[in-house]
């Protein structure tokens, strides 16, 4: 059910920022083009998201307050925000067949092989952190984060925990470790 969270604020964000997914094309859908960057996933559409606030500051704001009056309400109507998100993955369902069966089964894969899953997150992270690590050194700086990893950098100050200025491998471990603990906590 977490998996159908993601896809849920994919969606809101895809809705309120404009953004044309890839598979509306590779539907058919009038109107929409296959982008020369399909295909490279949420990097991909984070990168574009950033293009076009920097080109439309404005609009950018303008859905950045509505995804906050959406997190606030969701934290005052946690029931109310749920069976939203149920329906808007429903539909989002309806609209893209194929994905949502790959995104069911997801989970299943995971629990049969957990070792798989992990490792393949490991290494997604991996070559995340290595292409954001622009010098090499096996740290991120905050001018690095704000290059490669946009959602570190809205974060960088509460992840370095030592003030150093940059964020380890370990750091960011620790960071990840204790926001699933306080989700952890929210949920029970």
């Amino acid at each position: 059910m977490k998996t159908f969270a993601g896809i849920a604020a994919v969606a809101l964000a895809t809705a309120l920022l404009g953004v044309q997914p890839t598979s509306y094309a590779a539907e058919g859908l009038p109107g929409a083009t296959v982008r020369a960057d399909a295909g490279k996933g949420a990097a991909g559409r984070r990168a574009r998201a950033e293009e076009r606030c920097r080109a439309e500051p404005e609009k950018c704001r303008e859905a950045q307050a509505r995804m906050q009056e959406r997190r606030e309400l969701c934290r005052a109507q946690p029931e109310k925000c749920r069976a939203e998100g149920a329906a808007r993955r429903e539909e989002w369902c309806k609209a893209n067949p194929e994905r949502c069966k790959e995104m069911q089964a997801r989970p299943e894969q995971c629990k049969a092989n957990p070792e798989q899953c992990r490792a393949e997150r490991e290494a997604r992270f991996e070559e995340r952190f290595r292409g954001a690590d622009a010098n090499g050194d096996g740290a991120i700086s905050r001018a690095e984060a704000e290059q490669g990893m946009p959602g570190l950098a809205r974060r960088f100050d509460a992840i370095d925990a030592n003030r150093d200025g940059v964020v380890t491998r370990e750091e960011l471990a620790a960071a990840r470790k204790a926001r699933a603990g306080a989700r952890k906590d929210r949920d029970s």
